[in-house]
């Protein structure tokens, strides 16, 4: 079987875009060529898969660039990451995003036509699959199925990023005059619904899992399926689409409401369902969260710690050369990994770069402060942690000696906090572990992140760490990385799905905590009910639905921090106005000398984030060329 990366960087790579919504198949000419055999069948197969591909890239996914929780100086406007893929997603913090014009720092992330481009070859694709004469049923039955959850994917995509959008569930005859084929908006409930159908069709016919990773990895499966339709439900039960107070008032011309007008509490509950089966087929399959576990020959000295940091982002940045798939991985990845010389601090001492060369991508100091304590509970809320003072800095003894060097001071807030910390992030003297050492036997050996002094600090002082494998090396001024492939959706992000959606539609329970808590395990934490009552100044918190909820609220911005979903919670929570309403701030990057230079806590720059940017907006062409469409409150 041929592998889909091959295909779907060749086949349709240029089609017609018309300014209506593109409904009408393309190349209509060469349709029953392109269905005349099994072999063009299956080229047309993998060219509906294409533009997922290109919407998961991190550089296409709102999730990541416009989260907030990485963030780029606004001087390097229309910069690329080595010509590798354009970054004006990042200028949506900044206020640039409109729906008028082509400007590249305003015309960003516009994928509304090409997304029912794609719709429109998935329709063309079930409606002539029974033309090839050589197609097997049980061969036909799985592609079938693959292309249905293909269609409920790019809905879920377009709801979950305009709001509620057309449905095209067939297209429309050659004939159809243009003012036919132009469509309104359908409710999102309506959105929602035709999603479930298409995947509740597709799932008796997908295969469990992919079997052999060079030839099946990324094609849709059973459990990739059923995750699909467990976000979905979650999606449409969240307060962004139940019942929200302001975006209720959206109708049609025709006074058709698109959001629903009241709470629908059974929406959680149906949620919870959907989580529970996806969950049931991942269990089947042997799914179980990620443990690093040395090769054999290995002769270096990893200790425990080290080895539970790997553990902790080893499912992101896994080496995919190995050929092998990490159980943990529900739902793999397509798009290789960037250059992570932009996510990379230099850690080796032989490295050389200006503050104002590569590295380009930084995590301001609000998630520094988003990650728990050692003892598994906020900075804010842990009773012997010091709050008042942890801009102040220390210098580390030998019991954080695998996790900050001692060559000199950093600040307190870098002490005793969780492994997910360490293990995501690089901050001014905090060891990074790799960079070409890999034997930790002697600790003070290993590399560490510098802000000062020199030029060497990131534009807050703090670095994606998880961005990068461990093996990924600097050098002089030459860069070798290990390529990986960021997953899309791994059993950690569902487990807190369920807790979520059990705990909205129950309140804590049994199984809640049991999927939280097996998160925080193996991120070294202990359970929520028992962490808090040691050590939070909020001992019941997590005894009720409101306290639990922002518990998982915060497990999840933790746990998923740079995977491209944690902007899309903030929106369904309706938390994204409130999380970036504050400067952004880092330490002073630009203090060169000492510790007392770099360590001046400093606003960056002000988030131009509102109420409008819950949603997408539709470019003035859409609109200008299907009139029935209307624009997104605020636009």
């Amino acid at each position: 079987m041929k592998n889909i990366f091959v295909y779907c960087f060749f086949i349709f790579t240029a089609v017609s875009c018309k300014k209506y919504l593109d409904i009408v198949p393309d190349n209509v000419a060469t349709i029953e060529y392109a269905f005349r055999n099994r072999n063009e069948t299956e080229n047309y197969l993998f060219s509906c898969y294409q533009r997922m591909q290109a919407l998961v890239a991190p550089e296409n996914n709102p999730g990541w660039t416009s989260s907030g929780e990485l963030i780029m100086r606004n001087n390097l406007s229309g910069a690329n990451f080595g010509s590798e893929y354009n970054v004006n997603g990042f200028w949506v913090l900044y206020g640039n995003l409109s729906p008028y014009g082509t400007a590249a720092n305003t015309n960003i992330q516009n994928d509304f036509a090409n997304i029912y481009i794609a719709i429109r070859r998935c329709n063309t694709f079930l409606e002539n699959v029974n033309v090839a004469p050589d197609l097997q049923l049980g061969e036909k039955s799985r592609w079938i199925a693959e292309v249905k959850t293909l269609k409920a994917f790019y809905y879920y995509w377009l709801v979950r990023k305009y709001g509620p959008v057309p449905l095209v569930k067939e297209n429309l005859p050659i004939y159809t005059l243009t003012a036919d084929a132009r469509l309104p908006r359908a409710p999102s409930d309506s959105v929602f619904t035709y999603i479930n159908t298409l995947i509740d069709e597709a799932i008796p016919e997908l295969p469990a899992m992919a079997y052999d990773v060079l030839t099946e990895y990324g094609r849709f499966t059973q459990v990739m399926a059923a995750t699909l339709k467990a976000k979905a439900a979650v999606l449409q039960a969240s307060p962004l689409f139940n019942g929200d107070e302001i975006f209720k008032e959206l109708a049609n011309k025709d006074g058709q409401k698109l959001f629903p007008q009241s709470f629908d509490a059974s929406k959680w509950s149906a949620a919870a369902r959907a989580c529970r089966q996806a969950l049931d087929f991942c269990e089947e399959q042997g799914a179980v969260l990620y443990k690093y576990e040395k090769p054999s020959n290995n002769t270096n000295y990893i200790p425990d710690s080290i080895k539970q940091l790997l553990s902790i982002h080893g499912p992101v940045n896994f080496d995919r050369s190995v050929n092998s798939i990490i159980s943990e991985v529900i739902w793999p990845g397509n798009v290789i990994s960037r250059s992570q010389r932009y996510f990379a601090s230099l850690a080796s001492s032989s490295a050389t770069r200006s503050v104002d060369g590569d590295a380009v991508v930084s995590v301001p100091l609000n998630i520094a402060e988003l990650f728990y304590t050692s003892n598994g509970v906020p900075i804010d809320e842990d009773m012997t942690f010091d709050y008042a003072g942890r801009y102040t800095t220390a210098t580390a003894g030998a019991d954080h000696k695998y996790y900050i060097s001692s060559s000199g001071p950093t600040a307190k807030l870098h002490f005793n906090r969780e492994p997910r910390f360490y293990a995501d992030l690089a901050f001014d003297r905090g060891i990074w572990y790799g960079m070409g050492i890999e034997n930790a036997a002697n600790a003070n050996g290993l590399n560490y992140a510098k802000g000062y002094p020199g030029l060497v600090s990131s534009y807050t002082g703090y670095w994606p760490k998880k961005l990068v494998n461990y093996r990924t090396t600097f050098a002089g001024s030459s860069f070798t990385q290990v390529a990986y492939y960021p997953p899309i959706v791994r059993l950690a992000d569902l487990q807190l799905l369920y807790a979520e959606a059990l705990n909205e539609a129950e309140g804590p329970g049994p199984e809640v905590y049991r999927y939280i808590d097996s998160v925080r395990l193996r991120a070294g934490l202990k359970g929520v009910v028992q962490s808090w009552t040691a050590h939070s100044a909020n001992a019941s918190k997590p005894l009720s639905k409101e306290g639990l909820r922002s518990i998982i609220h915060q497990e999840r911005r933790i746990e998923l921090c740079f995977e491209g979903e944690v902007g899309w919670d903030l929106k369904r929570w309706k938390e994204y106005v409130a999380a970036n309403s504050l400067p952004y701030q880092g330490w002073n990057y630009r203090g060169t000398t000492t510790a007392l230079d770099f360590y001046k806590l400093t606003n960056l720059f002000s988030p131009s984030i509102t109420e409008k940017h819950y949603f997408w907006p539709f470019h003035e062409s859409v609109i200008l060329n299907n009139p029935l469409i209307v624009q997104n409150l605020y636009w």
